[in-house]
């Protein structure tokens, strides 16, 4: 019996100590498109111009989360919401849309500038023209001057169609 009681007064000095002991997040490095992407955050609003007429009202919020490795998008464009991840993977961003399509396109940088980020399709998602309805092509420009955002993309209909749209936003938080 004095055994079994010396275990359990071990057991939970032992544990005791475990739980003093705080987490610690250390900072995160990001590359330099991903701190591009920071100066994003904030709340967006202005209009969205579709290839076939359509202009609507656009709202998009960037958050930064997870130890400040990834922003969360949150788009309202009309009475649709969708959202996309940014993140870093290995030392190159990337993007996780999540459409109103009910597809998850995903996207890796293909080149950047002091005011703009092009993605490129990741085909490795498995979406595929003519078999799925998804935006292939993404691109953010971004004129700090005038605190303007322009975001431009492009959507393949599963029928091989195009839909194009050019969103102009303006900081409002």
């Amino acid at each position: 019996m004095k055994k079994f009681l010396y275990i359990v007064i071990a057991a939970s000095m032992v544990s005791s100590l475990l739980a003093e002991e705080k987490v610690e997040f250390k900072p995160i490095k990001t590359s330099p498109a991903f701190d591009m992407m920071k100066s994003l955050v904030g709340t967006w609003e202005g209009k969205l111009e579709r290839s076939n007429g359509e202009v609507i009202d656009m709202t998009t919020t960037y958050k930064l989360v997870s130890n400040g490795s990834v922003i969360v998008e949150n788009i309202k464009e009309g009475d649709q919401d969708m959202m996309s991840t940014y993140s870093d993977r290995f030392g190159k961003l990337t993007m996780t849309h999540y459409c109103s399509f009910g597809t998850k396109p995903m996207f890796n940088l293909s080149s950047m500038t002091k005011t703009s980020l092009d993605f490129d399709f990741d085909a490795q998602c498995g979406l595929k023209e003519g078999e799925h309805t998804f935006v292939k092509d993404m691109t953010l420009n971004y004129d700090p001057k005038k605190d303007i955002l322009t975001t431009k993309f492009q959507v393949i209909m599963k029928d091989k169609s195009e839909l194009t749209g050019i969103a102009t936003l303006k900081r409002t938080k």
